[in-house]
């Protein structure tokens, strides 16, 4: 897998840049004075990193002055750097724990990310601190998208991850969800509504970056189990719950570039109108159809990028 933070000329990545500035500004935060030794060992323990990057932190802080190796000892040397000279502050640890699982979800679409793994596996793979990794575990298996492995170790779950499941889950979905719009008790809240529209809108109108992904797949989960929860029927509204959480994890991976989110959006604005005129037959019809041109997606490669 190609690496996520690149190097410089000299062998810096952008994860011993961020980690040096996090330890330069500790270091100011606590008044720590010249000639005092640093701990490694600590250091990687308050940053939730191995020794590894840290020493790669270590190494650029030294060569700007800011400490002096003796040996396998740190001494601080000069803590008044401008913490500027370390590059622009990096994600938010959210946003670290989003990018994350964004390319595990990636790497199991595509194959290269077994079934069972561990965490020195992950952290070595993609580079990320170690309380970010626990953070994205923790909220993958609050997804129901991991598990626990009985001696050590995760696992992934099974049920949406083939070609084949996908096509499977499509055709179930051709089923049910425009049935529902189909419903006699249908009944739809025009707050709801507004508020999809305005999201929707808001969408195809940004540009589109690969991060937007999760917040994109929780957005069209929330319309489609609005309308299955319109039906008035609880049983077709408990299905598409149960498709949205088997879909989850796969769609955090989902990329199809800014066009195809644009005609996704439009697609569910389409579905709308009909539905704001009365016409639920032609919202079903446009259900349909949108659900089979998605299907078409599934054997089409990611498209990563604008």
């Amino acid at each position: 897998m190609p690496q996520e933070f690149p190097h410089d000329a000299n062998g810096t990545t952008e994860l011993h840049r961020s980690l040096a500035r996090d330890i330069l500004l500790r270091l100011q935060a606590e008044s720590v004075k010249p000639g005092e030794k640093l701990s490694r060992l600590l250091l990687s323990r308050e940053l939730g990193v191995s020794r590894t990057p840290v020493n790669g932190a270590i190494a650029l802080l030294a060569n700007l002055g800011v400490v002096r190796t003796e040996g396998r000892a740190v001494r601080l040397v000069d803590p008044g750097l401008d913490a500027a000279r370390l590059g622009a502050p990096g994600p938010s640890p959210a946003e670290e724990v989003a990018d994350l699982m964004i390319r595990l979800a990636r790497d199991r679409r595509i194959g290269t990310l077994p079934d069972e793994v561990s965490e020195r596996d992950l952290l070595q793979r993609y580079s990320v601190r170690t309380a970010i990794l626990q953070q994205a575990l923790r909220q993958l298996l609050e997804l129901g998208a991991v598990g626990r492995n009985r001696g050590h170790g995760w696992r992934f779950q099974s049920g949406y991850n083939s070609a084949e499941e996908r096509r499977a889950s499509h055709q179930f979905r051709l089923i049910v969800e425009p049935a529902a719009l189909r419903e006699a008790g249908f009944r739809l809240d025009q707050a709801w509504v507004s508020q999809m529209e305005a999201q929707h809108r808001e969408v195809g109108a940004c540009r589109w970056e690969e991060f937007d992904a999760i917040g994109f797949f929780e957005l069209n989960a929330a319309f489609h189990q609005g309308l299955a929860d319109a039906s008035g029927n609880r049983f077709l509204g408990q299905a598409v719950q149960q498709q949205n959480r088997l879909r989850r994890f796969s769609g955090y991976g989902w990329s199809r570039g800014a066009a195809q989110v644009r005609q996704s959006v439009s697609a569910h604005l389409d579905i709308l109108q009909a539905l704001k005129r009365g016409d639920r037959e032609a919202a079903a019809a446009a259900m349909t159809a949108h659900i089979q041109q998605a299907a078409t997606l599934i054997d089409q490669p990611l498209v990563l990028g604008p």
